[in-house]
């Protein structure tokens, strides 16, 4: 705990001694005009590359839930010429990601991404997204605040409720099956898993002003979602003497929390049990003042947004919530050497979100709802929040989350025409979740230290392996883009 503050503390004293310059443009071809703080460093324009060009790499993974996953990203991108006004601009001019992942566990994604700044040299701005995936171990370890407190469960061996000290010797135990007074045994390896289907399809328009600073948000996504739990399912287990048996799963936690009324005290729904689909059709509007040099992965700049989702019958949806979060960034770099080409860069995010309503499609409350590029930031846990703990760990109505981090890139390299740069990221990530707003305090909130590493491909492309350490054990991640 105490190298953890430690760390903080000297992250945030050297944000308050950093200076960050910025070339202004010689020349000036716009239709429009767009804020010098918008304008990418020379050093990073020096390896910009022209036309259309193409990213992606095999993707081999390891996740502690899914078992072994292979798959793959492609990144098709257009930058134009360097003759075009928005070249030192943009990241690019258009960009098609397309992705493939299946695990070891059956988890099945398949996406598609689309992303055009100043379509059509205007000041519009178009994302459109398609995402289908099937998860036979979605996470849930419980909702509510009461839920931020070590793993408990009763000790197969000794029939006692005992705290765990890591989430593997809690999940061991789990496993274990028991033998039930009717003569069967029963197990609960998925207690903490629910089999989740989902389609998800978004399109959102952008509206820049002030020079490119100020962008007003607008969009419709069209959710359909199904879940189911284990219960009454036969797994093969070992039993307390170690010999495989057939086991009947007993109540899972989803299972138990809708019985006992959770559910209907936080308004929760949306949970089939079966292949069945809900729909939740969502419209979701943002606010964003955004003064980052470069999006992919900025050296200085700040980030303030307000998104809001609005769920209602009355366009179709089987829901009625609303959903908001307060998001703000901060991006400095501390230090440049090499020709200003290698750098140390502090980049800070503070994220508040709340949900509310009279039919809350649980789903949402995985996500702090947001419109920016990165898209939701997945709560409290996994690998675009609390690195250290599980995906979900923590869940409440009211979430609130700090990541800091220290990016430094130390070394680069061409391979033909492709440019790649390596760096490393120490980072610290903490937050805690409520029941309501006026729960907010300072108590009872978790936080895990990590560290990572980051390959910068043709400068739109940043490759991302981090390992998170928390009070439960450790993970690690591999994904593509900054988790901010």
């Amino acid at each position: 705990m105490k190298f953890r503050w430690i760390l903080v503390s000297v992250i945030f004293s050297l944000v308050s001694t950093a200076q960050v310059t910025v070339t202004e443009p010689t020349e000036d071809k716009l239709p429009f005009y767009i804020d010098p703080s918008k304008r990418m460093p020379d050093s990073d324009l020096e390896d910009k590359k022209e036309g259309f060009f193409i990213t992606g790499v095999p993707r081999f993974e390891f996740d502690p839930i899914r078992g072994f996953g292979i798959g793959g990203n492609a990144f098709l991108f257009w930058n134009n010429s360097k003759d075009d006004p928005f070249f030192e601009y943009t990241p690019y001019r258009h960009r098609l990601n397309a992705e493939f992942f299946i695990f070891q566990n059956g988890r099945v994604r398949y996406a598609l991404n689309y992303d055009a700044p100043y379509l059509f040299n205007s000041k519009w701005r178009v994302r459109a997204d398609a995402v289908l995936w099937e998860d036979p171990n979605a996470q849930y370890w419980g909702i509510g605040r009461d839920y931020i407190r070590p793993l408990r469960f009763t000790d197969k061996q000794t029939g006692l409720n005992r705290e765990f000290r890591s989430v593997n010797e809690y999940e061991d135990n789990l496993r274990i099956a028991t033998l039930g007074p009717d003569g069967n045994y029963y197990t609960d390896i998925n207690y903490n898993s629910m089999i989740q289907r989902e389609q998800l399809y978004n399109l959102l328009a952008e509206r820049v002003l002030m020079g490119g600073k100020l962008r007003l948000m607008f969009g419709f996504e069209a959710l359909f979602t199904s879940f189911s739990s284990y219960q009454g399912e036969v797994f093969k287990v070992e039993n307390q003497e170690g010999e495989k048996v057939e086991a009947i799963h007993n109540e899972t936690l989803i299972d138990k929390q809708i019985a006992d009324g959770t559910w209907e005290r936080f308004n929760l729904t949306g949970f089939t049990g079966d292949d069945s689909y809900r729909f939740t059709s969502m419209l979701a509007w943002a606010v964003i003042y955004d003064t980052r040099d470069f999006e992919p992965d900025p050296s200085s700049g700040i980030f303030l947004q307000y998104s809001h989702e609005y769920s209602d019958r009355w366009f179709g949806s089987d829901f009625s919530f609303n959903k908001f979060m307060l998001q703000a960034q901060y991006i400095a770099t501390l230090h440049r050497w090499k020709g200003n080409k290698n750098r140390i860069t502090f980049a800070g995010l503070a994220a508040f979100g709340h949900i509310f309503g009279s039919s809350i499609n649980f789903i949402e409350m995985w996500d702090l709802s947001s419109q920016a590029e990165a898209g939701g930031i997945l709560v409290l846990g996994g690998g675009r929040s609390i690195r250290g703990f599980r995906e979900a760990r923590f869940l409440a109505p009211t979430v609130t989350l700090v990541n800091l981090e220290l990016r430094t890139r130390f070394y680069e390299f061409k391979v033909g025409k492709q440019h790649f740069s390596l760096g490393i990221t120490p980072f610290y990530d903490f937050g805690s979740v409520f029941d309501n707003p006026r729960q907010l305090s300072l108590t009872k909130w978790v936080g895990a230290p990590g560290a990572g590493a980051r390959i910068n491909w043709n400068q739109s492309t940043i490759v991302r392996l981090d390992y998170g350490l928390s009070r439960e054990g450790g993970q690690f991640f591999f994904g593509f883009g900054h988790i901010f």
